[in-house]
């Protein structure tokens, strides 16, 4: 009988632990992905400057939101605003933020952009972009 009741119990407790995983990011992993997305942001700047619309969507995350930025972004002459992108804050292996600025004149825009590495082809892409207030 208390074989039938030590099983259960044991097995109720290995579910519910689990492997304690560190959600700390080493330092050399933070300047791995400070290189990545500051690539990636280079980039991004480039095909903004020249106008190329069709290699900009390919910085977004197919989401619903992004794509109406897309949408959106496709009006505007993009060669006359100047982009302006601040440190990158790592949160975790796949994920970072940082501050983009919009120049257009003497005006700025601030929006705080959240940054993503795809599964698939390990690209890093704009999940969300936000406007700071």
């Amino acid at each position: 009988m208390k074989k039938y009741l030590f099983l259960p119990i044991l097995l109720i407790f290995i579910s519910c632990t689990t492997v304690n995983v560190s959600k700390t990011v080493s330092r050399t992993e933070i300047d791995k992905v400070n290189a990545e997305v500051t690539n990636t942001i280079d980039k991004l700047k480039e095909a903004a400057e020249l106008n190329k619309y069709e290699e900009l969507k390919e910085f977004f995350l197919p989401t619903f939101k992004n794509n109406y930025i897309v949408k959106n972004i496709q009006q505007y002459d993009l060669s006359r605003l100047t982009f302006m992108f601040s440190d990158v804050k790592v949160i975790t292996r796949n994920r970072a933020s940082g501050t983009m600025i919009i120049n257009y004149g003497n005006q700025s825009n601030y929006y705080i952009v959240t940054w993503k590495k795809t599964e698939e082809n390990g690209k890093w892409k704009i999940s969300n972009v936000a406007e700071k207030k």
